[in-house]
């Protein structure tokens, strides 16, 4: 099947936008921060609560933000009205407003062998909303390591897939950070080193001021290794491993639509 043809939306209440704010602000402390918000959002927090809590931009970018998450248009007047004044306006007018122009990408129940099943459906729709996000998922099966595109397509896994069932992802955590980190800080004073090696090396003629940004290119080139060893830059979602999983998860909690 053609996986453009899979992706079925359905118009979102107040409540779904709620549920989708409330899985943005656990994400968002979980990766940040390795722990759960003390606060849950709620239709009664205000805006400026929600932008403190989140990080999140003044209301006029804040507001085209979420035209580009929720794929809608709306003015920046429309968005003033329920964004400001911050410190009066709550999170439940902004949900109700969402609600009036958005759809959200729901499961598309798939039979197989005359039989309805979830997880299948749900492995499609995952599968069909990689490929909108520009993913080849030709190779893509049940059984495919999820991992080689949970990085890559960071966005797509935290938004659109957490949304299908919010709330539903186990503790996201990146993977393989620590190289990456070496790497780049490596590659970093390999170029702040050598125009001062080469400096002194000329000055003094002795190669041996080199050796320093040497150091740290072989340091650099350690870290790569080290990171292709491991598979590159990860991102895990609990003890989930294959795309199987994740739909199988996905599909005990998520609605089904019938097409």
């Amino acid at each position: 099947m053609d996986g453009d043809q899979l992706i079925l939306r359905e118009p979102v209440t107040a409540e779904y936008v709620l549920s989708v704010f409330r899985e943005q602000h656990r994400l968002y402390f979980l990766l940040d921060f390795d722990m759960l918000p003390r606060e849950e959002l709620t239709f009664e927090s205000t805006v400026e609560e929600w932008r403190e809590q989140m990080d999140l931009l003044d209301w006029r970018p804040l507001g085209r933000a979420q035209n580009e998450l929720w794929e809608i248009n709306l003015s920046d007047e429309e968005w003033k009205q329920v964004l400001e004044p911050e410190d009066e306006k709550t999170l439940g007018g902004v949900c109700e407003l969402i609600a009036r122009h958005a759809t959200a990408p729901v499961i598309r129940e798939e039979t197989f062998f005359g039989k309805p099943c979830r997880p299948a459906s749900a492995f499609l729709t995952i599968r069909a909303l990689l490929q909108e996000a520009g993913a080849d998922v030709s190779e893509i099966a049940p059984s495919t390591d999820m991992h080689a595109y949970s990085y890559q397509y960071g966005r797509t896994f935290l938004s659109t897939i957490a949304n299908l069932s919010p709330g539903t992802l186990p503790r996201p955590a990146i993977m393989n950070g620590d190289s990456y980190r070496g790497a780049d800080l490596s590659l970093l004073w390999m170029t702040g080193t050598l125009p001062f090696a080469l400096m002194f090396s000329l000055g003094m003629r002795s190669p041996w001021f080199m050796l320093i940004p040497g150091v740290f290119f072989l340091m650099y080139l350690l870290f790569r290794w080290e990171l292709q060893r491991l598979g590159g830059k990860q991102l895990k979602f609990g003890e989930l491993k294959t795309f199987r999983d994740l739909a199988e998860l996905i599909a005990a909690e998520a609605p089904v639509v019938r097409a």
